[in-house]
């Protein structure tokens, strides 16, 4: 046999030696996908973890998921009580989604949270989700008319990311706002409908304690005044009779935060908002391709104005920034003056005024 020859089958073997070893090396990790985590009885916390199963370790060769759930003191110790009772390797490195119940995070997250902040091995892109209820009967439960929860959950919140129809909510932003005196963190919420997994809102919290929700109605409106749009959608229904409903996609929104002080040393803020955006939807009695056009966008500059109103007082009435207003503020004073400052007291009082320009961009292809 040639030497060339000899020495391309020696390589070739190894090579399927080494992809043979290197896929049972694999089937006896098992990778946690999602976590779940929950109050429990005596101060303890209730811990549920998807792992994917593939393989001989499937039924039916199908890919399913290993379920397991243990109440330990933390996320560490409950790890180790699960990996006595699978046959694979726990690894922490592949959660896509960090789920809590609503009454834990009502109590305050930071102590379950500090794992996942000090681990190299899980990624800062990991979704903070806070759900309406219990996150363990959530990962628990089986959606017939959609992939299996954990990939299900995960393609829904990244979709609608994408979108920018709802603010990312990523491990590293929440630890980015929980260490910034100057902003609050905020967490997707979702809750169970019917047979199916829905985003219901956005949670508001002071400091690492969920204080409060906003609906999915508010969402945009928020979000508006929380980051710079470039693609976002929305739709503004009324009772009048104008505009009863019009609908908006490839909307791009640009914010600008002035904060000042008045004549009695107070702070005062101003927050403009400009925004543009394609008609998808119109029911209204008002004809686009007119002048009445000019009608319709102050309509919703208007409106726009009010609810973004409205949600700040919510936000001030809870104390919670979760705009980064103190950001600003603090940029108006000398460091030692921001440290004698008590922010969210100081937040609840603060005159914010609200400033919208909207346009649109196109009509869609019918002419009124």
């Amino acid at each position: 046999m040639p030497k060339r020859t000899w020495l391309a089958c020696v390589c070739f073997g190894l090579f399927i030696a080494g992809c043979s070893q290197d896929q049972r090396e694999l089937e006896k990790i098992g990778y946690i996908e999602m976590e779940a985590m929950d109050t429990a009885p005596g101060d303890r916390l209730r811990v549920t973890i998807s792992v994917p199963l593939v393989s001989q370790y499937a039924k039916n060769g199908k890919t399913t998921d290993e379920l397991l759930s243990t109440v330990s003191d933390s996320p560490k110790d409950a790890k180790k009580e699960l990996s006595l009772r699978t046959s694979r390797i726990l690894a922490s490195g592949q959660i896509r989604t960090l789920m809590f119940g609503e009454d834990l995070a009502r109590k305050g997250l930071w102590r379950y949270m500090d794992t996942f902040y000090r681990d190299p091995s899980i990624s800062p892109r990991v979704t903070i989700v806070i759900v309406e209820g219990d996150a363990g009967e959530v990962i628990s439960q089986e959606y017939p008319r959609h992939t299996k929860t954990a990939n299900y959950l995960n393609k829904l919140l990244q979709k609608e990311f994408a979108k920018q129809s709802y603010p990312r909510t990523k491990l590293h932003q929440f630890f980015r706002d929980y260490y910034d005196d100057g902003q609050d963190p905020i967490a997707t919420m979702i809750h169970e409908q019917e047979k199916d997994l829905s985003i219901s809102g956005i949670a508001l919290f002071r400091n690492d304690r969920m204080i409060t929700k906003l609906p999915w109605s508010d969402v945009f409106f928020f979000s508006l005044m929380y980051q710079n749009l470039t693609q976002g959608e929305f739709t503004i229904t009324s009772d009048n009779p104008d505009m009863r409903s019009i609908a908006f996609r490839a909307v791009r929104n640009k914010r600008k935060i002035k904060v000042t002080k008045n004549k009695e040393g107070l702070y005062e803020a101003d927050i403009y908002l400009k925004v543009e955006g394609g008609v998808e939807e119109y029911l209204g009695g008002l004809k686009l391709s007119t002048a009445d056009r000019r009608k319709v966008e102050k309509m919703i500059s208007e409106r726009i104005v009010t609810e973004a109103d409205r949600i700040v007082k919510i936000m001030q009435k809870n104390r919670v920034d979760s705009i980064g207003l103190g950001q600003y503020v603090r940029n108006q004073m000398s460091y030692a003056e921001w440290k004698r400052t008590a922010w969210h007291d100081m937040f609840r009082t603060m005159p914010v005024r609200i400033h919208c320009s909207f346009a649109m961009k196109h009509f869609g292809n019918h002419f009124d």
